[in-house]
């Protein structure tokens, strides 16, 4: 019964070629792998070639013939170090059957395949060694090989290219001379070694896909947008789905392989004629023209300038501020980071400029209305535009920030990393000061958005110490605001009181007359909360007081003030005194 249950045979066969049924003796089915490889690699398959050649090798292993058509296949998928493996392989097979028999192509094959592999040296001395062996129309075909050797040797070690070398050669020693020496660790576990990514500039990144690009236009013309395609190809989303596993698996290794293949064969004829040998023979007209693209790009540069300026200050006219924030932000991140002092001598001003552009604008935006309705804290929030709900006392307590935020995105903490990431790496190579200010302010700016309030403050105070260094005041009011903001919807009014003070600090120095009623009606709203705060921290209910005069601050609406400058500017700067 369980005999006829049982699944046939045929439903679980390996699927078989016609050819494959026949039970066919082992040196005849050699002979047939044998001859599709063949046919393969002549159609240009080179995988189905080598898997061929892999087959008949399984049966007879030591078969000279499969193992130098094996190597040829292997120098075409530009493997050469494996196809000169199998050619040692067949020249050591043949001298143990064959003492003093002479192996003509298998010489060949192998001075082919040391010259693919970029050993040179070896190449010549092989060539030169195995010359007596060869037989008329052999010698022939070794003394080209020699000849090849010969011109490379003379295009990368010429007497016009002695300087290049000697700066690769000096180039390359300072590296070696730079790297620390190893040192083994004392500690006998076996532990998995963490490898440090290495941090790159902006600057020096642009310059890593300018040699890429040059290098592969100098090698495959044309084609080297597709290359630079597939380069960007190997790691793209859109055709690696996380949906489609075997696919994008399949895909993925078709790519790098593809991708490796072609880095091999422009390596092995960099190899053979150097860059610094391709480039500009005639050292006159290659300097004119280096000089005339130099002025060109300068120019253009100078000119981009001027237009971004122009962008910048038809943004503030039309009071952007979103927009221009993220203009300044693409302008200083893609395109200032990437220039160096000889393409724009004028880095330093415009980068000054462009950054007091913003922060003048942002500052703009702190300015005092005419009708206030509220006083005590509500006031405050209102002053700086700070939602009630968000700085609702509850909300903090109960650490129910994110839950708001997570309403709004639901990877904003992916999202805030991006960004912190983008600034700890922009931070790590800013070289002004007012660099440094900006994007402090820009990442407490971040932390303020996600509610993260200590590490607002954390990150203005550097902000702040910053603007002191390079006696920047726009941005070190700007911070010293950031920070009140933060400890108005904690409720923490002392260092509210003492961030206030910073700030009016900077706005004297600004002299800005909008700016200074702005932060003095605030510190006034802060003093009477602190007021209120002393009085009732004393009494025996305090705690259950202030909580109910917090709460009544937060829905008060009844009361009202007066903003004319002459009532609260007590430190306002006249004509006669300098700040």
């Amino acid at each position: 019964m369980f005999d006829r249950l049982s699944v046939p045979e045929a439903a679980i066969a390996k699927h078989l070629e016609p050819w494959e049924k026949i039970k066919w003796k082992d040196d005849q089915l050699h002979t047939i792998y044998n001859d599709w490889g063949t046919y393969f690699a002549r159609n240009a398959k080179l995988n189905l070639g080598t898997k061929y050649f892999d087959a008949a090798l399984k049966l007879s292993p030591e078969n000279i013939d499969s193992l130098l058509k094996r190597s040829q296949v292997k120098r075409a998928k530009a493997a050469p170090m494996e196809g000169l493996a199998d050619a040692m392989h067949s020249k050591t097979i043949f001298k143990r059957d064959n003492p003093r028999g002479s192996c003509r192509e298998i010489d060949l094959e192998i001075c082919d395949a040391l010259l693919d592999s970029n050993q040179f040296e070896e190449a010549l001395s092989f060539a030169c060694t195995n010359m007596k062996d060869l037989t008329y129309s052999h010698a022939l075909a070794m003394e080209k090989r020699i000849y090849l050797v010969n011109r490379i040797v003379n295009d990368v070690l010429s007497t016009e290219t002695e300087s290049s070398v000697y700066r690769l050669i000096t180039s390359m020693m300072k590296d070696i001379a730079t790297q620390p020496k190893y040192v083994k660790s004392e500690c006998d576990v076996l532990s998995i070694v963490q490898k440090q990514p290495k941090i790159l500039s902006p600057l020096e990144k642009k310059r890593l896909e300018r040699r890429f690009k040059t290098f592969t236009q100098a090698y495959v013309n044309n084609s080297w947008m597709d290359v630079t395609f597939l380069k960007n190809l190997r790691d793209n989303p859109n055709l690696l789905l996380k949906q489609s596993v075997q696919s994008s698996e399949y895909l993925q290794n078709l790519t790098n392989e593809r991708y490796h293949t072609l880095r091999n064969f422009t390596k092995m004829l960099h190899a053979r004629q150097t860059m610094y040998s391709k480039q500009f023979p005639n050292k006159p007209s290659s300097r004119k023209i280096q000089e005339e693209n130099f002025f060109r790009i300068q120019n253009q540069t100078r000119r981009n300038m001027f237009k971004m300026l122009q962008n910048i200050r038809a943004l503030i006219r039309r009071n952007d501020l979103a927009k221009l924030t993220k203009f300044v932000a693409n302008v200083m991140d893609s395109y200032v980071s990437i220039k160096t002092h000889r393409v724009m001598p004028w880095k330093f001003e415009f980068i000054n400029e462009v950054l007091n552009y913003l922060g003048l604008a942002r500052i703009n935006e702190y300015k005092i209305s005419s009708i206030y309705k509220s006083m005590g804290r509500s006031n405050l929030l209102d002053l700086f535009k700070i939602s009630h709900h968000v700085s609702n006392l509850s909300n903090v307590i109960t650490n129910d920030l994110g839950q708001i935020k997570r309403e709004k995105f639901e990877d904003a903490k992916a999202l805030l990393k991006q960004r912190m990431d983008q600034f700890e790496t922009r931070l790590r190579f800013a070289k002004y000061t007012i660099e440094r200010c900006y994007l402090y302010h820009e990442a407490a700016q971040a932390h303020l958005n996600s509610h993260s309030f200590d590490k607002c403050c954390q990150l203005a105070r550097k902000a702040m110490d910053e603007a002191e260094k390079g006696r920047h005041y726009v941005w070190g009011a700007l911070s010293a605001l950031i920070a009140c903001k933060a400890h108005t919807v904690l409720g923490k009014v002392e260092k509210q009181k003492q961030m206030l003070n910073e700030a009016f600090k900077y706005a004297k120095q600004l002299k800005n007359i909008d700016l200074i009623l702005f932060i003095d009606i605030c510190l006034r709203v802060n003093n009477e909360e602190l007021e209120l705060k002393t009085a009732f921290t004393y009494d025996g209910s305090g705690r259950r007081r202030l909580r109910r005069l917090m709460t009544s601050l937060d829905t008060s609406r009844d009361s009202s003030i007066n903003t004319n400058s002459n009532s609260f500017a007590h430190e306002m700067p006249t004509g006669n005194s300098r700040e």
